[in-house]
């Protein structure tokens, strides 16, 4: 059965059993599963019958690009356009697909920054903003440059996530905090301070993490009406 058949026979966009069983296979040698879902994660694009072949290929792609980017990062621009499917489950997964080969392919990869920028602002849901908040860490992880292009994002997302969003907004902060400018890393600490008091175990390991990394600076900070200030 060719790998069209059996994503076509998939149970449901979520239902990412059979996605991650070929990855699995490409990843110990067969290739020729990875260059067909390549194929067809874009297909049929606009019609709402042919979403489960879309995004099991999307979850071939992901597991594989989570593991080896380098297989799957030179084939960015086939599967650019899976960013505009209707479903939300194609487009994170190939959002996160982006972020993972960040670093291989960078010339590509922030071509998606505008993708992530809407999906967090529209609140399409958490799975889709959490993967365009790792993407833009990842993306910023790189370089200073990209680092002060994607902050002004994860600080609108800070600002109005939705339910717990909080933790992703806090580990994109985490990745392209040392890429900053001193007055940005500042904004982050008290972004993160905001969640001192937190009962969730995984925001205040988050927010640990900003006092390991702060070090000696001089900060500036932000008020609760987002104007700048010295500390």
């Amino acid at each position: 059965m060719s790998i069209f058949e059996q994503l076509q026979k998939n149970k449901g966009t979520t239902s990412s059993a059979l996605g991650k069983k070929l990855a699995n296979e490409v990843l110990k040698g067969n290739k020729d599963i990875l260059m067909e879902a390549i194929q067809l994660v874009s297909y049929d694009a606009g019609k709402e019958k042919s979403k489960n072949i879309r995004a099991g290929a999307a979850k071939i792609i992901e597991k594989v690009a989570e593991e080896k980017p380098e297989m799957v990062s030179p084939y960015l621009d086939i599967i650019f356009p899976a960013l505009t499917v209707k479903e939300p489950q194609t487009r994170w997964m190939i959002m996160m697909t982006f972020g993972y080969c960040a670093k291989l392919n960078q010339e590509k990869t922030v071509e998606a920054i505008s993708f992530a920028r809407t999906f967090i602002k529209e609140h399409q849901g958490l799975c889709l903003s959490g993967a365009a908040e790792r993407y833009l860490g990842l993306i910023g992880e790189i370089s200073p440059r990209n680092a002060e292009i994607v902050f002004p994002i994860l600080l609108e997302a800070f600002d109005d996530p939705l339910p717990n969003e909080m933790d992703w907004i806090l580990e994109a902060f985490c990745l392209i905090f040392h890429n900053l400018s001193p007055k940005n890393k500042g904004i982050i600490v008290e972004c993160a301070n905001e969640y001192v008091d937190s009962s969730k175990s995984c925001t205040k390991n988050a927010r640990k993490k900003y006092s390991n990394l702060a070090g000696n600076h001089e900060w500036c900070g932000r008020t609760k009406y987002g104007i700048f200030q010295k500390l």
